[in-house]
């Protein structure tokens, strides 16, 4: 038998999620006055860790210590909508809308820091549970400090929202490897260069 030598070619399309729409997670992160971190979420934990998954993305967010995060799933009735737990989207459609509402968390986290320490909020990060001025990490403020006067101080709540839906079906010319979207959605960040690239 004759050998041959040549090169193969193989491929696999793996979505996340629903591939057509109607696919929605949101997410509501509200801060208790002591600064530890209530995620409220409908993803279901089946033994895929979505828990920890969107716990982990919320403290690297936010720029807290995991073990300040509670991730509260138990009551689909008042929880924030989920579609459900398949197809990967634990992670990539739900732990983005957990990662839009720590970061209106932290916002409003800096916000209540800059008044503290009169800085202004472009100019603070937070660091392990400090708020620090970026380059004068001798001003500081902790998340808890932070919490608490948003509490007894402003009277206001930290909290932040988020929200994840997939763009509408995009329709791809092959003459000019063109997007356009149906609908009101941005892009998934699909470009035509990497169009190009994947037909090259």
């Amino acid at each position: 038998m004759a050998v041959h030598h040549g090169r193969g070619f193989a491929a696999i399309e793996y979505p996340t999620g629903m591939n057509q729409n109607g696919d929605p997670s949101q997410a509501w992160i509200k801060v208790k006055p002591d600064g530890r971190i209530d995620v409220f979420a409908g993803t279901s934990d089946i033994g895929n860790g979505s828990k920890t998954v969107q716990a982990q993305i919320v403290a690297e967010t936010i720029g807290v210590p995991i073990d300040w995060i509670t991730y509260d799933n138990s009551n689909t009735d008042s929880s924030p909508v989920c579609t459900g737990t398949f197809a990967s989207r634990a992670t990539f459609v739900a732990g983005r809308a957990v990662e839009k509402a720590a970061e209106k968390t932290r916002e409003k986290i800096l916000e209540i820091a800059g008044k503290e320490l009169e800085i202004d909020p472009s100019d603070l990060e937070i660091i392990d549970g400090e708020v620090v001025a970026k380059g004068a990490p001798q001003r500081s403020i902790s998340v808890p400090d932070v919490a608490a006067a948003a509490t007894w101080t402003y009277g206001e709540l930290i909290t932040g929202t988020g929200a994840q839906l997939k763009p509408f079906a995009t329709i791809v010319d092959p003459e000019s490897l063109s997007l356009t979207l149906i609908g009101n959605l941005k892009s998934p960040g699909i470009s035509t260069d990497m169009l190009q690239q994947a037909v090259a």
